[in-house]
């Protein structure tokens, strides 16, 4: 079994990071084999100067995809999500909103996700940890509500859906690390437990 981690932020080493390798080392220590996808390390690119290849599908006088013009990462990361039992979302709130970096990877999905394996998708899981502090800035209220819905979208079955009030911790949330406190480690130690016994569950294991 194969549990897959995003931490989607542009920060290198930042709190999404921190708990994306957290709950891996959890479940690596139940033989699970993991991978940390960094967004940090990889290209993104948003929707731009294309001609709708993705959805010439529509046109009548054309009926099949062309090939998403962008030469990035997102797709090969999106492969590499396809591939696991278990996937694993960390998402931080820019600016009151989702990162850019989530925003552009998950539109551009619609390039090719008529050819994800969703059998497979369907006896796999997901679960997702969104950092946001809800009554401190301007539009952050509503990014819990948004991400679920992007996590029910995955064709997954979901398990676990944990939004970290940075706010609730003495730990400054931007230049300290807020895996230090103990409560966020007893909830993601949770989440990784409950999220690996409903995916072996899935799987008949």
């Amino acid at each position: 079994m194969k549990a897959i981690a995003l931490a989607v932020s542009a920060r290198k080493r930042g709190n999404c990071y921190d708990f994306a390798q957290f709950v891996l080392d959890r479940l690596a220590a139940s033989g699970v084999e993991t991978e940390l996808i960094n967004f940090y390390d990889y290209q993104i690119t948003p929707c731009q100067r294309c001609a709708y290849e993705c959805v010439q599908h529509c046109d009548p006088h054309k009926g099949v995809d062309a090939p998403c013009p962008i030469e990035d990462d997102v797709r090969p990361i999106w492969e590499k999500t396809w591939s696991s039992e278990i996937l694993l979302l960390f998402v931080p709130t820019y600016g009151g909103m989702p990162p850019a970096l989530w925003l552009a990877f998950s539109q551009r999905e619609q390039a090719f996700f008529r050819q994800a394996p969703r059998d497979k998708l369907k006896q796999s899981v997901v679960s997702a940890v969104v950092l946001a502090a809800p009554h401190q800035s301007g539009g952050t209220s509503w990014i819990p509500s948004y991400m679920s819905d992007e996590v029910k979208g995955l064709n997954r079955k979901v398990v676990g859906f944990e939004v970290i009030n940075h706010a609730q911790f003495e730990t400054e949330y931007i230049f300290d690390h807020l895996i230090n406190e103990q409560e966020i480690q007893r909830r993601l130690e949770f989440m990784a437990e409950r999220t690996l016994k409903v995916a072996r569950e899935s799987r008949g294991v």
